[in-house]
């Protein structure tokens, strides 16, 4: 049956949402997509890292690509930020389906850049209106050049990201990926206060005052869809904390 305004569900997620800032928020169980709740779910708020899942997607479909092929480490742009990368010599080869891994397990932005070079933007903007992601898009990339403030040009939606997870989680060309995301090493939002036999496919994104989190949370107990994007969120507001509490009610419910 379709939540209502007095559903238990419903309160929480309008609660959460009515937090200062600029929230979107779906919750939708996986078998029954009448148990959903979504709150400014066609919101335009920037993507940050959450479209490297779509990047992801892109490269896996592109005709011209094939993920067996290397890059060499010392050929990929340098970062003046911490990045996974320097745990290798400059020789080493990696396949471009390792560094979709890295992109996605730990968000590194020079793995997504030599993606992003070998699928070609133009193509990933292809791929999300094939797939009629019609809320999200990709102007700017990676590069050191353009994070920050630039990153802000790429939109997306709760709606998008969503539709995303669920194509992830029924197209077997993209297992691959969901196991990837299901191996995120950044766990301090909708993971943090889930049961340890919970299994969480998702990614997160961060911005100056924005903190997102979508993911796709798997146990004995529940299965369920969580977005959350939240955009110009006050500063000092500890946002990571409350997504994991906001989580773990919505898991609760879920799993009554």
């Amino acid at each position: 049956m379709a939540s209502t305004a007095s559903d238990p569900l419903e309160s929480l997620c309008r609660a959460f949402a009515d937090q200062p800032g600029d929230i979107a928020v779906i919750a939708q169980a996986k078998s029954d997509p009448s148990l959903s709740v979504a709150i400014n779910a066609e919101r335009s708020l920037p993507s940050a890292s959450l479209v490297k899942v779509a990047i992801a997607c892109a490269a896996t479909d592109a005709n011209h690509l094939d993920l067996g092929q290397t890059r060499s480490v010392g050929a990929l742009n340098d970062t003046f930020y911490c990045s996974i990368l320097q745990a290798f010599e400059p020789g080493d080869q990696l396949t471009l389906k390792a560094l979709i891994g890295l992109m996605l397990i730990v968000s590194d932005n020079p793995a997504t850049t030599a993606i992003l070079d070998a699928v070609g933007l133009d193509k990933v903007n292809e791929w999300l209106e094939t797939h009629r992601f019609t809320g999200t898009q990709i102007s700017v990339g990676f590069d050191d050049a353009t994070l920050g403030a630039p990153l802000r040009a790429n939109p997306t939606t709760a709606q998008d990201c969503l539709r995303l997870l669920q194509l992830i989680d029924t197209n077997p060309d993209y297992t691959f990926i969901k196991h990837m995301l299901a191996n995120n090493l950044r766990n301090e939002r909708i993971p943090k206060l889930l049961p340890d036999e919970a299994v969480i496919a998702h990614k997160t994104g961060t911005l100056n005052g924005l903190m997102h989190d979508m993911a796709l949370v798997e146990s004995p107990d529940a299965a369920f869809y969580l977005i959350v994007l939240a955009d110009n969120l006050p500063e000092g507001h500890d946002f990571g904390a409350a997504i994991a509490r906001f989580s773990k009610r919505v898991y609760d419910l879920m799993a009554t």
